[in-house]
């Protein structure tokens, strides 16, 4: 039991390292092809739509590889599904504190669990 426990949390660590790591090079690369301005009239940040697609790939992406490999290295789905979990919950935390609209919350909601799901059926494991 004790080697089964460890075997997840080490499997969603992992996971969730590797989710959170291609979120930030899809946002990288984003922000690079598409940076942001700075409205000096309004004082906003004004984030174009290249920099929401690639946010927006970037949750689907690192959620379905970081929750297919906790699958995979936990033999179960509890560990994928923690990892979707984390990645909604910094979806939120961003789309709450920097004002986004409604659909960037929702979409932030949805991608991570149409990909872990999408995982799930990739790794080949029956839900538990």
């Amino acid at each position: 039991m004790n080697g089964n426990l460890l075997r997840t949390a080490v499997a969603t660590a992992i996971g969730i390292a590797v989710a959170f790591g291609l979120i930030w090079l899809a946002q990288y690369a984003g922000n690079e092809l598409s940076p942001a301005e700075y409205d000096l009239e309004t004082g906003e940040i004004l984030i174009p739509v290249g920099s929401t697609v690639a946010l927006v790939i970037g949750w689907f992406v690192g959620s379905f590889a970081g929750s297919w490999l906790a699958m995979r290295g936990s033999a179960g789905t509890g560990a994928g599904w923690i990892v979707a979990g984390a990645v909604i919950g910094a979806a939120l935390y961003r789309a709450v504190t920097l004002g986004d609209a409604w659909w960037i919350m929702a979409l932030g909601a949805a991608v991570p669990l149409a990909a872990t799901w999408l995982a799930q059926r990739a790794a080949g494991i029956v839900a538990e």
